[in-house]
């Protein structure tokens, strides 16, 4: 059994070829076509969530922060990712 991990035995799905990018603590990992992994910046082995979009992109760019967002490029398309923001309402 693994633990999802880009890089432990995740075959081609899990290609890694972005950077990973550190950020409020955490390590934000984009794997090619597996999804994002979000790990705990921490000594321990931590993973705090597995996000995939659903649109048969792939993902060879780095993440970037921007504004409290996490924005990333895909070979199609360019997603801006976070909380929405309040509505005063």
């Amino acid at each position: 059994m693994t633990s999802g991990y880009p890089n432990e035995g995740g075959g081609s799905r899990k290609k890694t070829y972005a950077s990973a990018l550190l950020a409020e603590g955490r390590l934000y990992v984009v794997t090619c076509e597996g999804g994002t992994f979000v790990l705990a910046a921490k000594p321990e082995f931590r993973q705090l969530a597995h996000n995939l979009l659903d649109d048969d992109s792939i993902f060879n760019a780095s993440p970037a922060p921007s504004d409290g967002r996490l924005i990333l490029r895909s070979d199609r398309f360019l997603y801006s990712l976070g909380e929405s923001p309040a509505t005063g309402e």
